[in-house]
Formats: C-alpha cells, structure tokens, sequence
C-alpha cells in the first residue's frame, strides 16, 4: 500500500491525465463489468465516499489488513477531498485499473491505482496526484470576489471541523486575505491566530536552496562544484566526485530519502546533519547523478552540511542570520515552542490524534508563519536575499518531474489554470502548507495547517485558479 505519493509534499509533483481524460459522457461505463479490480474498486468507494469511518476501517481491516496503518491517513484525506467524483478509468495492466478522479469539495485531481491479486484478490490501492486534464479551466474572478469566495469555503470548513490553519494572500504588500480557522491545540481549546507558527514541513527547502545561493553567489562553490570539493571526508568518496551541488538542488542526484526503517531504527543517533552523513553517506546512489529526478530529502540534508562546511557556522545560525534576518521573518525557527499548532492525524469524523512536534532539518520541518511566509516572499521579489540574476536561477525551470510541474534550484514552478508560480509545498503526518508567487500576476499566497496533506493545497489551488491572472493595467 502506498500512500506517500498523494501524502506526502512531494504529491505536488502530480502525474498527468491522458489526453482526454476529463470526465466522460457516463463514467460509471468505465466501472462497469465483473473484472476484480473493477469490483474492488467500486467497493473501496463506496465505503471511501461514505460517511461510517468504522465501515472503511472494517473493509481495509477485511479485504487489505496490510494497508490499517494508513487507514487514518485515508480517512483524513476523505475529509480534506470531500470524497472523490469518477472522471475516467482504464486498464493500465494485468489486474489493474487505474482511476482518474476529483474532489468533490475542491479542485484537486488524483488518480487512485487498483491491484487484484492472481486469485482476484485485492492486493493494493495506491493514490497519487494528477494534473487537470486537457481543457480544464475554471473562470477567474475578481480580486475581492476570488477572496470572498475563499474565505467562505474555508468558514464552512472550519464550523464542520475540516479545516484548521491559517492563511494570507496578498499582491505585493498590499495583504488582501489574512484570516486564521480552527484550534491549533484541541486539549487546550487554543484557536489558531494569524501568526501562530506551523510545522512548515518540506517548505524548509527553500531556505536551505537560498542559503547555498548565497554561497555560489558569494564565488564560495559553483553549481557544477562537486561534494568532494566541498567535504573531501564524504564517506562515498566516489560518488562525492560525481555529485554537484546543481543536482542536490535539482533533486537529481539519486540521493534518495532520510525516512523509513532505517530511520526508525536510529533515530537516537540522528542529531546532527553530520549524523545523518555519517549514517546514510556511505550508500550508493539510486540512479547516475544527473540521470533522472527524484525528490531526495537526504539531499537537503547533505547541502545542509554542505552549508555548514563552507560558511563554518551551524545551519541554523547560518539562517538566522542570512535568511530570516534579512527577510524579517522573526518568527521563523527550526524548533517547536510553545504556542505553536500541535499536527494533528486523522480525521476530526474519527478521531484526531496529537502528534510529537517535529523538529527541522534543513530537508524542512522547521516553523513559521503566512505572514513570515509573505516576507520571504517580498525579499525575494526585492532581491534581498538573493542577487536579480540568482533569484531568476532559483526560480527558472531547469528539470521536469512528471505532470506540469518542474524544479528550479530548490523551488517548484507550476501552472495554476494557466497562471505560473513558483514556490514549495510541504507535507507530513499533521502537517500540510504551501507558499505560491505569481509573477505575472504579483500575487503571493501562503497557507499552513495542522492537518495532514492536502489541507493547505486545496484553499492554495483554490485561489490561486481564481484570482485575476495579470496585473490591472
């Protein structure tokens, strides 16, 4: 069972829908007939689309025992999406049925992945994002009307306890939605504020790409500069020559990832970045650097100690310092602290659950919030960070990563209905945000939530296909 894909931030990335895949003139035709995945899966939704959490907890615990500890991961994004409306399906292999479906509540795609077994068992159901399908448009609107319509959407959420966090948008500095919906401490019955600080999860990433910009900007390394001149002790000495710091910031240097059972099984021996060189330095790339892309957080982490070497000072200072410093983002840290959102799991139908408070990496996981977010955002417009022509490496694409969207130097450039922007997502179990700029536009939108994925992405899409596309003349 694999839900990382629709979990995760890295579900930014999507996977595309066939040409013509928009919803068909009767898509339970698709789903008609007696082979097993078809069956499954018309029986999966039923009880997906449902409102009994208990019934879809008894069908995985029946039909797919596997999948139980992603049930309340499923369940929550039941709440989120609404349930899911059928576009098309297709065949896509022996026993399998891939399924291409939207939200019910928001604008979101996915498509849903269905396996029988040999025996026309169900062996798997896999989620992952999906791009809009060819010709998919939604009207824009006016400014105050994309707003009011936002702000509405997300009350009812709150009131039915669907969502909780805070966001702002803003065009230029002039900050036109600020508002702020559910409790960041449902023990306390402590509400979310404007400014209260969320675990901002994958969206760290971008200030560990401008740290290291700094630093090429700086003639301190080059893009093509390889990790063994940089750290001559890597412990992979030959990959080290074959590494740069262009792939580590382009997700192509098939560093692969940080979590999971290995993770699991030292976890008390990870506290440092040097640690997590040491422990996960030694293994051997998942592909040719350079090759492909694949979303690596052990990359991150690895320009995190990168950084570390070259400026001689502890990442985190280093931040302090040169990142929010500049930007005047005061209270953005890598540390939880009181009066933070507690990240919740689960579904508010079933049960939220608390979780430990996440602690940074430069791979993300630290804390802010929309109005920091907002600064960031304007230092980089005004190139306080990061020189014109940096600031434009940064956010220009330079590599492809599935659907439409592609990666600069530690940022994600999309389309949404038609409007570019460039930025980063983030997303782990509680915790969900998403920070856009629009440049043809000059609109920012910033988003963060304590609830797992895609609670901040689906008011970010939301806004971003409605707001006026261009500047007013």
């Amino acid at each position: 069972m694999n839900r990382r894909d629709f979990m995760a931030g890295a579900a930014l990335l999507g996977l595309g829908l066939p040409a013509g895949a928009g919803r068909c003139a009767d898509p339970a035709s698709d789903l008609a007939g007696d082979e097993p995945a078809k069956v499954w899966f018309r029986q999966w939704l039923a009880v997906f689309n449902g409102d009994d959490p208990a019934a879809y907890r008894a069908f995985i615990q029946a039909r797919l025992p596997d999948a139980l500890p992603y049930v309340d991961e499923d369940l929550a994004t039941r709440e989120a999406s609404g349930g899911f409306t059928v576009l098309r399906a297709e065949a896509t292999g022996p026993g399998e049925l891939t399924v291409w479906v939207q939200d019910r509540a928001w604008d979101r795609f996915s498509k849903v992945v269905v396996t029988a077994g040999p025996e026309g068992g169900l062996a798997d159901i896999a989620f992952s994002g999906a791009t809009p399908p060819d010709g998919f448009r939604i009207a824009r609107l006016g400014e105050a009307q994309a707003v009011a319509a936002l702000a509405g959407k997300l009350s009812a959420e709150a009131a039915a306890d669907r969502f909780s966090g805070a966001v702002l948008a803003a065009r230029a500095d002039r900050v036109i939605l600020r508002e702020a919906y559910g409790l960041a401490d449902r023990a306390r019955r402590g509400k979310v504020e404007t400014g209260t600080r969320f675990c901002v999860g994958s969206m760290g990433k971008m200030f560990t790409a401008v740290a290291i910009l700094q630093q090429v900007q700086a003639g301190r390394m080059a893009l093509d500069t390889p990790v063994a001149a940089l750290m001559p002790d890597y412990p992979n000495a030959a990959l080290a020559k074959r590494l740069t710091v262009e792939h580590l910031l382009t997700h192509t240097g098939g560093t692969g990832d940080i979590f999971g059972p290995f993770h699991d099984a030292h976890q008390a021996e990870l506290g440092t970045v040097s640690d997590y060189v040491r422990l996960y330095g030694p293994r051997e790339p998942l592909f040719e650097p350079g090759a492909r892309f694949a979303y690596s957080n052990y990359g991150f982490v690895l320009l995190g100690a990168i950084l570390e070497r070259v400026s001689g000072r502890p990442y985190e200072a280093y931040f302090d310092d040169h990142v929010f410093g500049p930007a005047g983002m005061s209270a953005t840290g890598q540390r939880p602290r009181d009066g933070d959102a507690l990240p919740y799991a689960g579904s508010a139908l079933a049960g939220l659950k608390p979780l430990t408070p996440y602690v940074g990496l430069p791979a993300g996981g630290g804390y802010s919030t929309v109005d920091d977010l907002h600064a960031f955002a304007t230092a980089l417009r005004e190139h306080h960070l990061l020189d014109a022509a940096h600031t434009t490496l940064a956010t220009t694409p330079r590599v492809a990563a599935g659907g439409a969207s592609k990666w600069g130097l530690g940022f994600r450039i999309q389309s949404r209905n038609g409007a570019t922007c460039y930025g980063h997502g983030g997303g782990a179990p509680g915790v969900n945000g998403d920070l856009a700029i629009y440049p043809g536009s000059g609109y920012v939108t910033a988003v963060l939530s304590n609830r797992g994925h895609p609670t901040a992405v689906n008011p970010a899409e939301y806004l971003g296909h409605r707001l006026p596309a261009a500047r007013p003349a």
